[in-house]
């Protein structure tokens, strides 16, 4: 059941990339999950030198078209099945029988058998961008998009080398090898699930690729005695326990790398319980995936810390706030401005990323993350900011004022909760109208649990909505709701 993704799909993807013309200086975008075809992409993609941003298939049309109007790639291979209007042109379609056609086919084109899917090659034009600009010429690499507070996907830039880096120093902490077999379960389009790909690529081991995380399929896979490794989100495991019930993990289970939410430490007892080898870690995409990780043994000893910061990193701890900073060899480029713009660095004049994270170092060196300063929301391992979700609340007419804040959910780790002050009276429909013409707007991890109506919203005597005040009157249950 363990093997690598077949070489064939990987020379398949890479063929068809160099038809495009491919190469250093261009600029990708590619909707995979995490299947056998999807893995090939992006192995492809690496190795052209381009700079290559891969998105979710599950965002919604709204979040990636704001993705392309930004990034302008030149080329676009998307698992949209027939495309349509809403498909800009020049792209290439990635169908859901995993069939990638040219637009309109191409003498010569053809398509190749194998693993999973197949991949296809054919002729399109380019899409329309700069021929070059300093970001072009900046050595390749990847480009990840997290929520911005201003409802405007914020693009990271992380070169190659980080990834590398990041590789060698996650190695080193779990003492990872070629012999090992890592199970693919997160979105090649969040860096947990992209740094996992590139690490067994640099590593040399196996890698089973089942495709978007189903939690039966993945019980599966962990029964292969030649399965080593794996990675989750907190909600993931939960899963993943509830379909197991009391039958045992197989001995050959060394590390369930466990990250991208704070898990609870019911939920570590849980894993420790049932004899998981789950090693906790806190990462970002700023910096390349992992910052810290505490291996099994340590989650075993110490349930809740993430252990010391891996190897090339650092991690400052400002005394007056909590705050968390980070410096290393695994940072990111800088923030996207814009095709034609050098990436704007995220870290201070000494080289310092701070996270926004609040935590404390403990005696032995380890440590422990206790909450954020920024207002982002964590659920279920995918990062929301509430100004991108209000930003898409106030675009309605029935809205005038909206406000998004994470409130404590034992399965998700924070559910994003809204609170808003109708456009004139409200009907009492509105929460359910305002929750079901969501869906086609965000992402599910983005759409508020509850949606409830108020009159006005808090506001500190400078006229900022006060989030701590509307978290409390959600928390407290005041007002109308319904679920999305």
């Amino acid at each position: 059941m363990c093997s690598s993704v077949p070489g064939h799909l990987i020379e398949a993807a890479r063929e068809a990339l160099a038809h495009q013309g491919v190469g250093p200086g261009r600029r990708v975008v590619l909707e995979v999950d995490p299947d056998p075809v999807g893995v090939a992409w992006i192995l492809a993609a690496d190795a052209t030198g381009a700079w290559v941003s891969p998105l979710n298939p599950g965002w919604t049309l709204p979040e990636r078209r704001r993705i392309l109007d930004r990034f302008q790639p030149h080329l676009y291979v998307t698992r949209t099945e027939e495309g349509g209007a809403d498909s800009p042109e020049g792209t290439l379609r990635l169908s859901a029988r995993r069939i990638l056609p040219c637009q309109g086919d191409a003498p010569g084109s053809r398509v190749v058998e194998g693993g999973g899917g197949t991949v296809g090659r054919g002729r399109g034009r380019e899409l329309e961008g700069p021929d070059s600009s300093p970001f072009d010429v900046l050595e390749g690499g990847w480009l990840l998009w997290t929520s911005g507070s201003t409802g405007t996907p914020r693009g990271v830039v992380l070169d190659r080398a980080a990834f590398r880096a990041s590789a060698r120093a996650s190695a080193l902490r779990l003492g990872l090898d070629r012999a090992d077999c890592w199970i693919a379960s997160l979105s090649p389009a969040h860096v947990g699930g992209l740094a996992l790909l590139l690490r067994a690529r640099d590593i040399g081991c196996s890698l089973v690729a089942p495709g978007p995380f189903d939690p039966e399929v993945f019980s599966s896979f962990l029964d292969d005695e030649r399965v080593t490794h794996a990675s989750l989100v907190p909600v993931q495991l939960e899963r993943v326990l509830e379909v197991r019930g009391d039958r045992p993990f197989q001995d050959g289970l060394r590390t369930v790398l466990l990250g991208g939410a704070a898990a609870s430490p019911e939920l570590l007892a849980r894993a420790v319980e049932a004899r998981i080898p789950v090693a906790s870690t806190w990462g970002m995409t700023e910096a390349a995936s992992q910052v810290a990780t505490a291996p099994p043994p340590l989650v075993s000893e110490k349930a809740g810390t993430v252990g010391p910061p891996l190897d090339g990193l650092k991690v400052r701890r400002d005394p007056e706030s909590g705050e968390l900073a980070v410096r290393g060899s695994t940072m990111a480029r800088g923030e996207f401005q814009g095709t034609g713009l050098a990436p704007t660095p995220l870290v201070d004049p000494e080289g310092w990323y701070w996270t926004g994270d609040v935590g404390r170092v403990d005696d032995d060196g380890h440590l422990w993350i206790t909450g954020r300063i920024s207002e982002r929301i964590v659920s279920g391992g995918v990062t929301v900011e509430p100004g991108e979700v209000e930003s898409v609340l106030t675009a309605d007419r029935r809205v005038r004022e909206a406000a998004v804040v994470g409130l404590p959910d034992s399965e998700w780790g924070e559910r994003p909760v809204a609170l808003v002050v109708p456009e004139g009276p409200a009907s009492p429909t509105l929460p359910d109208e305002l929750s079901r013409d969501l869906r086609g707007l965000l992402s599910p991890a983005k759409r508020p649990r509850e949606v409830r109506v108020a009159r006005e919203l808090p506001r500190t005597s400078t006229g900022k909505v006060d989030r701590a005040a509307v978290r409390e009157l959600l928390h407290r249950g005041k007002g109308g709701s319904t679920p999305p």
